[in-house]
């Protein structure tokens, strides 16, 4: 008699066990995730894991998987390595405009100052500007300033005084004070300028963006383009 056959089995066929997803290509997508908000750092890290993986991956024998997360760990390290470096570059730039900026800023006050500190001599000094040749000692000996430090461009402070006098103006009895905020009274210089003289003593080319920094008789100081100091008062006619 024979035996009837088994009955068919209810659980399915076990499979083989697929490949190990690559704990590298993992880490590998991470990083270069994480790059994105790190200014390219993890995708640095991203970039060398993500090889590192793909290689492991293929002589692995087929026990590791992962590849396409290796690949993406890959695209994206890449893409956060550029982002990185136009965020770092975009920043540097920006510092340096700023630094500048604020150079130019803090000179051109510095300037307008000692305009302001001349007029203040001359209110005491029956109208009369500090002299010419002598008035850095002038202002020091009325107390108007304590020396000449900050009159260097903050730009290249070594190289000392960056300031002279309108020469013209300063000898002149009267002024058209209708004119006064187009008056030259002091203006930037190259190194070793004299104290005081005409606009021959600026230097050959501006040296900050928006031009020269020039002080009037009205007191302020600004940035004056080369074209436009044709329009300024350097010889003052009696008013």
């Amino acid at each position: 008699m024979t035996q009837p056959p088994p009955p068919p089995s209810v659980y399915p066929p076990q499979q083989a066990p697929g490949p190990k997803t690559s704990g590298l290509a993992v880490a590998s997508l991470i990083c270069g995730i994480a790059g994105v908000c790190t200014c390219g750092l993890g995708g640095i890290a991203g970039l060398v894991l993500s090889i590192a993986a793909m290689r492991r991956i293929k002589h692995s024998g087929g026990e590791l998987g992962g590849r396409g997360l290796a690949v993406a760990g890959l695209i994206v390290s890449i893409i956060a390595i550029i982002v990185g470096l136009v965020i770092i570059a975009g920043t540097g730039a920006a510092w340096f405009y700023a630094e500048r900026e604020y150079d130019s800023v803090q000179f051109r006050t510095n300037v307008q100052v000692l305009c302001q500190n001349a007029i203040s001599y001359s209110a005491v000094h029956d109208g009369r500007l500090p002299p010419p040749d002598s008035w850095p000692d002038a202002l020091i000996e009325d107390g108007l300033i304590t020396d000449l430090h900050f009159l260097a461009d903050p730009a290249d402070p070594g190289a000392g005084r960056a300031v002279t006098m309108n020469r013209a103006v300063a000898l002149a009895e009267t002024y058209d004070l209708a004119r006064a905020s187009e008056t030259v009274l002091f203006f930037e210089c190259g190194p070793g300028s004299p104290l005081s003289g005409g606009r021959d003593l600026l230097p050959p080319a501006p040296r900050r963006e928006g031009g020269y920094v020039i002080g009037f008789l009205d007191g302020r100081a600004r940035l004056m383009t080369p074209e436009r100091l044709d329009h300024l008062v350097w010889s003052p006619k009696p008013g």
